[in-house]
């Protein structure tokens, strides 16, 4: 007859108090450092977040720029010029402007001329006009005042893609393109259906003097802007500006020119 004892392990709440304090002060210190290191990547998100959507204060002008140091004093980001007029011309501050805004970022905005025929030369002509600055910048094809663009939708379509197509062509001094308008506007001219440049930025014309974007109505394809005008004709710095408000995601207005491009 043979008899088998056997031994079991007592069960985990009969273990000594000096391994179980062990155990519960292991897990305190995995959860301790989880949650910090949670905290951690919570905060460098927010601060991620902040700088790239932070609203950024910009101005746009006509005239020859004055005081370039007490606009950036007065903590604005961004500076827009007119680079080509309506009436079919260049404006004579664009290049100047864009030399003496060198260690700002800037940009300009380019309002053809329908009525004027020939978007190709309109772009190219612009190029030669501010070519020799040492950037390439991302202009604004302004689409405005439906009075100057007689006529159907479908010959105003083929206008603007000919004009975006030799934006692209003019690598020396431009990289890709974004868009003036307002709802109104782009309607009228384009009509309510042309939806082909959706995927670019959008900068738009409000006069409420509101610096946020509540008043925004999807179109085009539209459905968030980058740049608002909220206030014209205002005094900064011994300038006549309009005041601008960019709340969205951070886009440069230029770059170095790199020897491919030129």
């Amino acid at each position: 007859c043979f008899f088998f004892l056997m031994i079991r392990r007592p069960p985990r709440s009969t273990l000594d108090r000096s391994s179980a304090a062990s155990d519960v002060y292991k897990r305190q210190v995995s959860t301790q450092s989880t949650w910090d290191s949670m905290k951690a990547v919570a905060i460098f998100v927010l601060a991620l977040f902040a700088a790239t959507y932070a609203i950024k204060n910009v101005a746009d002008m006509t005239e020859l720029v004055k005081d370039i140091d007490c606009i950036t004093d007065k903590g604005y980001d961004q500076l827009l010029f007119r680079g080509y007029m309506s009436s079919g011309q260049i404006d004579p501050n664009a290049k100047e402007n864009l030399v003496i805004a060198t260690d700002i970022d800037c940009t300009i905005y380019i309002s053809p001329c329908f009525k004027c025929g020939n978007p190709r030369k309109q772009i190219a002509d612009t190029c030669e006009a501010i070519d020799g600055t040492g950037f390439v910048y991302r202009p604004y094809i302004a689409i405005e005042d439906p009075r100057n663009w007689p006529g159907e939708p479908a010959a105003h379509i083929q206008f603007l893609e000919e004009l975006v197509a030799e934006v692209f062509a003019q690598r020396k001094c431009f990289d890709n393109v974004r868009f003036r308008t307002t709802k109104f506007e782009w309607e009228k001219i384009m009509g309510q259906e042309y939806t082909k440049y959706a995927g670019t930025y959008l900068w738009y014309t409000s006069s409420d003097k509101q610096r946020n974007f509540n008043d925004f109505k999807p179109f085009g394809g539209w459905t968030t802007p980058l740049v608002k005008q909220y206030q014209q004709n205002e005094q900064l710095c011994d300038n006549t500006v309009n005041l601008d408000v960019q709340g969205a995601r951070m886009a440069p207005l230029k770059m170095k020119l790199t020897k491919a491009q030129n």
